[in-house]
């Protein structure tokens, strides 16, 4: 987290999706060879976070994937490319690094998980926040820069369409969430990318409503862990809050809790301003 590192992708539309198959399993080609491995990651163009590139929480996820189980931080270096083979090169300390024909895309290595989780607010005063964030990005027209992101993206019916609102006093953002159908598995579990998504744009939108509408910021890196698996058809509560500013480096804050209000998946991040 404080390592200043860019990502090209706005605010939540920082998201990549890889091709799937109809189990939302992403096809990867996986080589094996005495002294490493490698594995390619297409990003399908429907996982879009802005228009030309891909989601950065699905980015993060496709990498985090790879570890297994274990909390990993992904640090996004650059836009993921749209339906072109990147690969996922493993180095002798165990961390891995994401790269499109020499471009340096991604680095992620396991990470602890250290984060102060604020309680999940009360169900009704979130159902109303979500409900009203809703509105409010609607109104704002198909030409607001995250109408397409597919993790909060409102004009995406066939995306994650998490839009948290301000609840209270301290800067935390929330909505609720019941995960459709098509970002699970056979089981009805979402992967670990769907729910590395879900975890992304929250952070971002509790800091543009701190620092107003107009801000354009970047996600630099995901530090996340997955409890529980999410479950499709299941309601959730996600909250997103700002944890502290260093001049152009925003930190943030992510959960996303079960109906008993326990933590299922939580992530910490780093938001950039951009140079002026």
């Amino acid at each position: 987290m404080i390592l200043v590192t860019y990502l090209w992708n706005i605010h939540c539309v920082s998201h990549v999706y890889v091709y799937f198959n109809d189990t939302l399993r992403a096809e990867r080609m996986t080589h094996d060879t005495r002294s490493n491995r490698i594995d390619t990651v297409i990003i399908h163009p429907r996982y879009n976070g802005p228009s030309t590139s891909g989601n950065g929480g699905w980015v993060a996820g496709s990498l985090a994937r790879l570890f297994g189980k274990d909390s990993v931080s992904v640090t996004l270096r650059a836009p993921a490319p749209l339906a072109v083979p990147m690969f996922v090169r493993w180095r002798d300390d165990g961390t891995a690094t994401l790269d499109d024909s020499g471009t340096l895309i991604a680095e992620a290595a396991l990470a602890p998980m250290e984060l102060d989780v604020p309680k999940a607010p009360g169900l009704d005063e979130v159902d109303a926040a979500g409900t009203l964030a809703q509105r409010v990005s609607a109104q704002r027209g198909a030409n607001w820069p995250y109408a397409t992101c597919f993790g909060c993206g409102f004009a995406r019916r066939d995306g994650l369409r998490i839009v948290p609102g301000p609840v209270g006093d301290d800067g935390i953002v929330a909505t609720t969430w019941t995960p459709p159908s098509f970002v699970a598995d056979a089981a009805g579990q979402l992967s670990v990318e769907a729910t590395w998504a879900a975890l992304d744009c929250s952070g971002g939108i509790a800091w543009i409503h701190r620092l107003g509408a107009g801000t354009v910021i970047f996600t630099a890196r995901m530090t996340a862990s997955i409890d529980q698996p999410l479950q499709v058809g299941h309601r959730y509560t996600v909250i997103g809050w700002p944890i502290a500013r260093d001049g152009r480096k925003l930190h943030a804050g992510t959960a996303i809790f079960d109906a008993a209000g326990k933590v299922q998946a939580l992530s910490s991040q780093l938001w950039l301003i951009p140079r002026a």
